[in-house]
């Protein structure tokens, strides 16, 4: 059995004020690897708290590493540790996660037109590759655990991708692949309460800081630190990318 921790950057929504991307990302390991994969995560959490002072049970939050807004954690850190915390993190993944991947959707919403729609078509696109992968490990099947989203809205689609999935061909036209390799529904948990969810979420920030490089924080080098997660990226998912970017 397969686990797919995803998280989201950006938001669905088309408005003037809403994100210029919606970005979703995957972290794939064996159910047999996660208690090894816990135990590294725990002493990795531990080494942080010891060198800035950060309690074990505070969540990692990218954004707040960034600009605190919630998390009052965080006052009695300094902005450049608070971005250490996070490079590290970054740069410790795949020492953390040796044997798993990692899949990685990044949608503009120029493409799209209504509201909703990128994150239907970048969850399809997850789906898709999570399945890939899934078959060809053969007779494994998979979950997916993802933090809160919209719940209804991904239960259709899933149920629906399990019996019509038409998927373009390298030779034209298209084919069904139905999804059957992901089994229940897509499970919602909370960031707060999950280490692996909290480090989807630094990957997926990293990735938004390499696609958005932000001038005020290029003394930091946020937008260099994706490059560190390449050992465990499914590149397979976009042989058009060097990272396996999916983009479109």
């Amino acid at each position: 059995m397969y686990l797919m921790y995803v998280d989201e950057s950006g938001d669905p929504g088309m408005g003037v004020h809403s994100s210029p991307h919606f970005i979703l990302t995957g972290l794939i390991i064996n159910q047999n690897e996660w208690d090894k994969y816990l135990l590294r995560l725990k002493a990795f959490r531990k080494s942080i708290k010891t060198k800035y002072g950060l309690n074990q049970r505070t969540e990692i939050h990218s954004t707040e590493l960034i600009r605190i807004n919630k998390l009052e954690e965080y006052k009695s850190i300094s902005k450049t540790n608070r971005i250490n915390i996070l490079k590290e993190y970054g740069a410790e993944i795949p020492r953390i996660f040796d044997t798993a991947k990692i899949i990685n959707i990044c949608l503009l919403k120029a493409d799209y037109q209504e509201i909703g729609e990128i994150q239907k078509v970048a969850w399809q696109r997850l789906i898709q590759r999570y399945d890939t992968f899934l078959k060809k490990m053969a007779t494994d099947k998979g979950i997916i655990i993802s933090d809160d989203t919209n719940s209804l809205v991904l239960m259709q689609l899933l149920r629906k991708m399990r019996v019509y999935n038409p998927t373009p061909s390298y030779f034209g036209g298209t084919y069904q692949a139905p999804t059957d390799s992901i089994i229940e529904d897509i499970f919602m948990r909370s960031s707060q309460h999950s280490y692996f969810i909290q480090t989807v979420d630094v990957v997926c920030h990293l990735l938004y800081r390499k696609e958005f490089p932000k001038g005020s924080l290029r003394k930091y080098s946020l937008e260099l630190q994706f490059q560190k997660l390449e050992p465990i990226l499914l590149k397979e998912a976009c042989r058009n990318d060097p990272f396996g970017i999916v983009r479109k």
